[in-house]
């Protein structure tokens, strides 16, 4: 019996025209969030904000280093940033009294 073996299992669906549903999900959510500023803070702050969250949002959409999602990349920044790090080669053990 043979089966046919699906291919490119790397290239995701594009469901709302030439974006997939994750792209599309980080622009709208990127687009809330923005119009939520817009609606809360004058314009001239939230032009501050908006360029930045604009230029996030967009990376977490497009952007690919080393075949990587950039939402990968960040995600293990910020590990990094949080987690301790110091490392403990040879631990010398205390002795209690």
């Amino acid at each position: 019996m043979q089966f046919n073996v699906p291919q490119f299992l790397d290239i995701e669906d594009k469901i709302v025209g030439p974006l997939s549903l994750k792209q599309f999900g980080f622009l709208a959510g990127g687009g809330a969030v923005l119009f939520l500023i817009y609606n809360s803070v004058s314009f001239g702050v939230f032009l501050l904000i908006a360029i930045p969250v604009a230029l996030f949002c967009l990376a977490l959409a497009f952007v690919k280093i080393n075949g990587r999602p950039f939402i990968a990349i960040f995600g293990a920044f910020l590990r990094y940033t949080i987690r301790p790090k110091l490392a403990v080669w040879k631990k010398k053990e205390i002795k209690k009294s």
